[in-house]
């Protein structure tokens, strides 16, 4: 039997936010990214929420982009009790959010990985068990492949 991967580590995962918009949460969830350009991430960030919200419905979003000078993928997770309005498809807030940063010139492992993310969180079961999480140890968890 092979070890499951984990996908986002705990320190990646923010719980009890109390951001009032999008940008705030996207904001804090940047933040704990501690070894890239904040601002950067932010602004590759934002400008794609700038093309379309990515708010994919049921309460989740899953704002992505390409970010120069990254090694490796990068996935926050944001778990928001109140809600966000993110302009999502189906005009609800959003209590799931989970950010994917990819290096610049890797567009298969980014496509991949997007589509991976936005299966598991089209799974009922899995965004109830997101937000009944009691800890960022249990959210990343939900998050092994």
């Amino acid at each position: 039997m092979t070890e499951s991967k984990m996908l986002v580590t705990p320190e990646h995962v923010l719980m009890g936010s109390q951001a009032q918009s999008k940008r705030a949460l996207l904001t804090e969830m940047v933040g704990l990214l501690t070894s890239i350009d904040l601002d950067l991430a932010l602004e590759v960030i934002t400008a794609r929420e700038k093309l379309g919200s990515t708010g994919m419905g049921h309460g989740v979003a899953i704002p992505h982009g390409r970010l120069q000078g990254l090694q490796e993928p990068a996935i926050v997770i944001a778990i928001h009790e109140q809600g966000v309005n993110f302009d999502a498809i189906d005009g609800q807030p959003v209590h799931i959010v989970v950010m994917l940063l990819v290096p610049n010139d890797d567009h298969q492992i980014h496509l991949g990985l997007l589509a991976k993310l936005a299966k598991l969180l089209q799974q009922e079961n899995v965004r109830q068990a997101l937000r009944a999480a009691s800890s960022r140890e249990d959210v990343a968890k939900l998050f092994a492949i």
